[in-house]
This record gives structure tokens, sequence and C-alpha cells, in this order.
């Protein structure tokens, strides 16, 4: 039986999804059909990104990184949580490729963050990494969030602010025609929207492998920080991109209804998957 290979894509694409916001179901997605990578090379990525906030490399010389980096991997699609710290040298590295970008509402993204944290042994590269991102020294923990500080994780504050950075950056410095930008509550559901955009087959999308690295943490961070302090540092910091991409959350109450929408069925093989 001769088996059809998916044809190269006429573009590729950098993933700039914010850290638990889907990356790794994106790559469950692409993975089966295309040279894809999840996080590849994430120490050096992160050392270079540090380096560079020391005066330690100019952006010639990043750019000139990534470019042989690019050829030396030799991928279709780079799916990484640390890119949307590389968007400004990859739009001048790469002036054809695409970025798609995960936006995950800040409520869920800040149970899933704070579990990772609290639940996972965190490397000790990425944790140096987080300790410059979220920048505790600016943003200190409050009355409201002592018990975070406690179970040694960021004030909410500092969640916030870099959740907000992060749909400000891409948002504004990306493209519009060379961004998509998709919710990560809708990713089960936008499968044909994403092949439209890489230009590829809907149905060489591995529905069966876009759930990947789901937060197993029980707890919820409302058992930590009170509900209304959370909604009010929501809306004093994400508000203008809130109502933008998330117009239907007025409060932390109409989260859980965005992730109980129905999924779609498994599909047979043999059939269009969109």
């Amino acid at each position: 039986m001769i088996e059809h290979t998916p044809p190269c894509p006429a573009v590729r694409a950098f993933c700039v999804g914010q850290a638990k916001s889907g990356t790794a179901s994106l790559y469950g997605l692409l993975a089966t059909s295309y040279r894809a990578s999840h996080e590849p090379e994430r120490e050096q990525i992160l050392e270079m990104i540090l380096r560079e906030s020391r005066g330690e490399i100019d952006d010639e010389a990043f750019v000139q990184y990534l470019i042989r980096r690019d050829q030396r991997l030799n991928l279709e699609y780079d799916i990484a949580w640390a890119n949307q710290f590389l968007v400004r040298h990859l739009l001048v590295a790469f002036p054809a490729a695409r970025f798609v970008v995960l936006v995950r509402d800040p409520y869920s993204w800040l149970q899933s963050i704070v579990g990772h944290l609290i639940s996972r042994e965190i490397p000790s590269d990425v944790r140096s990494f987080l300790d410059w991102w979220f920048n505790p020294e600016r943003y200190p923990h409050t009355r409201h969030d002592r018990a975070l500080q406690s179970s040694g994780v960021y004030s909410i504050a500092a969640l916030l602010n870099a959740w907000n950075e992060h749909v400000d950056l891409c948002t504004k410095s990306l493209p519009r025609e060379r961004r998509l930008l998709l919710r990560t509550h809708e990713l089960d559901r936008s499968g044909c929207q994403l092949a439209e955009f890489l230009q590829i087959p809907s149905e060489s999308l591995n529905t069966r492998q876009g759930h990947l690295n789901r937060s197993s943490w029980m707890g919820r961070v409302q058992s930590m920080v009170d509900g209304a302090y959370l909604s009010d540092m929501v809306g004093q910091i994400c508000g203008v991109n809130m109502t933008c991409h998330f117009p239907e959350i007025s409060g932390i109450e109409d989260v859980g209804p965005l992730w109980d929408q129905p999924r779609p069925p498994a599909s047979n093989p043999r059939q269009k998957k969109f």
C-alpha cells in the first residue's frame, strides 16, 4: 500500500503562543505530517535571549544565529513559547514566514501556569529565564497573593503583565496579513482556519494528537487568591485586550462555558477531518 505524503506547505510558520496557551497541542496537530518541533533547542534559545538582554549580542548577530539555526534544523513549523521574545528578529530573518499566535483567556491561563509552577519540576534553565521574564522585583506580591509567594509563584501582577505584553507584542508587531490569532479554547475547532492560513490540506492535521500537555493540577487559583482581586487585576492590566479578544468574558464566572463547548467527534481516518 502506497502512503501519500502531504505536499510541502506553501508557507512556513512560527508559533508565538504564550507558555501554557496550547503550543504542545498545536505541535500535536502538525507533527504527524510535517517537520515540526516543540521548543527546539530551548536551553540555547533562552540563553541567547538573556545574553541579548545583557547587551552581549547585537541584532545582527542574533538574526544570523537564527538563520543558521533554521538551516540546521530544517523545520517547517517551529512551535515554542519562547518565540514571542524573538518576534523582532524573526521578522527580519524570515520575511516570508507567517506566525500563529495562540491566546488563552487570562483566567484559565493563570490556573494553568500557576498549576504548572506548583506541581511540576521546573528545569534550571527555565527557572532562571522565568525570573527575568516575570520580573518579581518590579511586581512584588501584595497581601492578596501571599499564598502564591509562599508557594514560590510570582505575583498576580507579574503574571498578568506578562500575559498582556505578549498579546500587545504579537498584535502590534506582526503584520496582519502574516499572523493568525487563535484563541486556545477554540483550537480544537480551528482546523480549517489553520489549514487555510498555512496553505495545507485540512486532513493532514492530526486531531487525535491535538490535546497534549494537559495540566493535572487539581487546585484552583481562587483557593489561593480572592476571586474579586483576580477580576479587578484582570480588568486593570488586561482590560483593553480582553475587550478586543474575549468580549464575552466579563468575569471569572464566564470562563467555564468557553471550555465546555463540545469537541468535534473523533474522525474516521478515511474521511476529511474538517
